[in-house]
């Protein structure tokens, strides 16, 4: 009997071929029921019948659904945001789908009537969750592919209809469009539409100016990428080179383009302040590798180390340094790595490398200079050192208990707790470690200082209970 009982729960499981056993008459009853409960299931219902009659029928569907979303006025709140998302999704996939399957030039009218609606919908939303937003800008990029599929001969109209597209998007629902048209544009295309921009922001000054660059600016340097241009997207940038980010972005070319001695004047080019100082570091040593400059890459590469503990790098240095030289090179470098000024960072390279002899030390030498809300780092470093070193996992834990407590951190006491536990667990294995509190003065210590951090002990009870 149990065998029989079990086979019955296998059978039903939901399969093309076990729905289609079922039979038209049956799946019609079962289409008709769900649909009598379900408005959205009902119209994508609509849309497939009007889909086997002909592409006009079925074009007439959505465009109808989408006017009245358009003419809409209520406020969507954001529990209902999914239901209305859910449809706009459908919409847009019959498109694609079906009516694009039968006639690609009404997909396109009605893609971008789809979008159309972007901004009334996006007005009258609460689209916190940003669900509205990933479909709209999903059909941006499906109307490049729609017109990549049909034949756009004439791209200088296709070019200015980009530009309108994007220049009237004040929601990113275009940003993908350049891209996905590129095919479509070609090469022709391309200049086109960079002629135009170039031409209309001439004519612009002042204000006007700086609103146009804000909303398409940055279709010049997408088209010189489209267009492998590196010089055209050169021309697009700070030609004083006072921007580090965009001088990385100018290096990163060039190197690609085998230009990387143009791109170390980037790289090196004096700014005020830097933020992406390690991108900027490992451009250049890209920039020496594909020079040929062995000195000059083995000094990039231990700079990096010194100055970022990466690990890779050191790896790298230390495998081109001369024979039986390493193994010497190496103990220092690892020793440099235990007087880093980020205590935390250092902890994290020597567990990564791995020398949890050093990196147990580290904890005990310099506990206090540790992050106690480097959780990332803290935690698997302990976990890392349970078996090497009980007592540094052991202090390790302790300091991820102290960090939440000394923070009241309410949110963090199950995380806390269970810090507390693996703590706990470690407690004979460091009974005699001289170095170390015992774990029932630390005990005593914590409950004198968080006794009435009620909610912690009741975590902690909650473990040993």
């Amino acid at each position: 009997m149990a065998a029989s009982r079990k086979g019955s729960r296998g059978s039903g499981k939901l399969t093309s071929e076990a729905i289609e056993a079922l039979g038209p008459a049956r799946l019609a009853r079962l289409v008709l029921a769900q649909a009598e409960r379900d408005a959205v299931f009902a119209r994508a219902v609509r849309m497939e019948l009007a889909a086997k009659d002909d592409s006009g029928a079925l074009a007439h569907e959505i465009d109808k659904r989408l006017k009245t979303i358009r003419r809409s006025r209520g406020f969507v709140e954001w529990d209902k945001v999914p239901a209305l998302a859910r449809e706009l999704d459908q919409l847009r996939e019959a498109i694609m789908g079906p009516l694009a399957d039968h006639s690609l030039s009404q997909a396109v009218d009605s893609m971008r009537l789809f979008l159309s609606l972007a901004e009334p919908v996006f007005e009258r939303s609460d689209d916190s969750s940003g669900s509205l937003g990933e479909i709209f800008r999903q059909g941006g990029e499906d109307l490049g592919g729609l017109w990549c599929q049909a034949d756009m001969s004439d791209v200088e109209l296709l070019a200015g209809d980009i530009l309108m597209l994007v220049e009237g998007d004040g929601y990113g629902v275009f940003d993908d469009l350049p891209e996905a048209a590129s095919p479509a544009l070609g090469q022709n295309g391309r200049a086109a539409l960079r002629g135009i921009l170039l031409e209309r922001q001439a004519a612009k000054t002042g204000n006007d100016r700086r609103q146009f660059d804000y909303k398409v600016g940055w279709l010049l340097p997408k088209l010189a990428d489209l267009d492998g241009d590196v010089d055209a997207y050169i021309a697009t940038v700070d030609p004083d080179r006072r921007n580090p980010l965009l001088n990385a972005q100018v290096a990163a070319r060039l190197i690609v383009h085998d230009r990387a001695k143009e791109a170390l004047d980037w790289i090196d080019a004096p700014v005020e302040r830097s933020h992406n100082e390690r991108e900027l570091a490992d451009l250049k040593l890209r920039a020496f590798e594909a020079l040929g400059r062995r000195d000059d890459v083995q000094a990039q590469r231990k700079a990096i180390f010194d100055r970022w503990l990466d690990g890779q790098a050191l790896r790298d240095w230390l495998r081109a340094l001369p024979d039986f030289e390493d193994v010497a090179a190496e103990r220092q470098a690892l020793d440099q790595a235990m007087a880093y000024d980020r205590a935390t960072s250092a902890l994290a390279f020597l567990v990564a490398w791995p020398d949890l002899k050093r990196a147990g030390r580290l904890a005990r030498d310099r506990l206090e200079e540790l992050e106690a809300r480097a959780y990332d780092v803290l935690r698997p470093a302990a976990e890392a050192l349970a078996q090497a070193d009980p007592g540094g996992a052991t202090l390790l834990y302790r300091r991820l208990v102290a960090g939440v407590l000394d923070r009241a951190s309410s949110k963090y006491y199950p995380y806390a707790a269970r810090d507390f536990a693996a703590a706990t667990a470690l407690a004979d294995h460091v009974a005699g470690d001289t170095d170390i509190v015992s774990h029932e003065d630390w005990l005593a210590d914590l409950r004198k200082v968080h006794g009435r951090k009620i909610g912690f002990w009741n975590q902690v009870a909650g473990k040993f209970g």
